[in-house]
């Protein structure tokens, strides 16, 4: 618990406030005016949050049917949000982002602006689920590795959390710098959400959470459907450009 001015606030959700105030003020900060105009980025704030927060809750329900199963009988329909998960809030404010451009007719892409906010909301809300701990579903399985840290139990486990942490500073130094010259607008979101899908299907490996869906978990699955996504999207923007620089060429 973190004191305050006499009371104790649970680390989690002191972080996930912090995470989603300083990534949205980022976002508004950095965003560049001329991609989007003011009333369609409310829509598109308004589907990208609500999206979140479905894909978040219904990716994190799957996870385990029976307890969900009995959870639903115990409490009913609401009894289907047990928890959150990032992966699944990240593909669902995709879902949410690509819907709401269709209903305010935005057709280019806007995702590369919250490349940045993502990121450090993500990592913030890792402090917190690290200070958590056991009580905190995203610790690792124990290992006696070098990396390996005590969370209360006197076993060293593998800090997830922060290797979540470290894993999205690298990506967004790569993204910023390395692949500073993009070939497409929307590129930077692509090749962010790729990674991310890409490294929490691996990660999920190291946690001691059931997978019941083939030896895998409900986040892992999410991964795999946000990877194919993005490869046809990549296949999809690949032959776009070969088609428009062929015209160029003719002409």
């Amino acid at each position: 618990m973190i004191p305050l001015f006499g009371m104790e606030l649970h680390p989690h959700r002191v972080f996930e406030s912090l995470a989603f105030f300083i990534g949205f003020r980022v976002y508004i900060k950095f965003r560049r005016k001329g991609t989007i105009s003011e009333e369609k980025t409310v829509y598109v704030l308004i589907g990208a949050i609500l999206g979140s927060l479905f894909g978040s809750l219904i990716v994190a329900s799957l996870q385990d049917i029976p307890k969900l199963l009995h959870t639903i009988h115990s409490h009913g329909l609401f009894g289907i949000f047990q928890g959150k998960t990032i992966v699944g809030g990240l593909l669902g404010g995709i879902i949410g982002v690509e819907l709401s451009k269709k209903l305010c007719n935005q057709t280019s892409s806007t995702g590369d602006d919250m490349v940045l906010p993502l990121c450090l909301a993500m990592c913030i809300g890792r402090i917190g689920c690290f200070l958590t701990g056991l009580t905190d579903d995203t610790y690792g399985i124990p290992t006696s590795s070098v990396f390996g840290i005590d969370l209360g139990d006197g076993i060293k486990r593998h800090p997830t959390s922060l290797y979540d942490i470290a894993f999205l500073c690298c990506l967004l130094f790569v993204i910023k710098y390395i692949f500073k010259q993009k070939p497409y607008e929307g590129f930077h979101f692509a090749l962010f959400s790729t990674s991310y899908f890409l490294y929490r299907f691996f990660i999920e490996w190291l946690k001691p959470t059931i997978k019941p869906y083939g030896e895998m978990s409900s986040i892992q699955l999410t991964c795999l459907l946000g990877v194919l996504y993005y490869a046809i999207y990549f296949i999809y923007q690949r032959r776009r450009n070969y088609r428009a620089k062929s015209s160029l060429y003719v002409q």
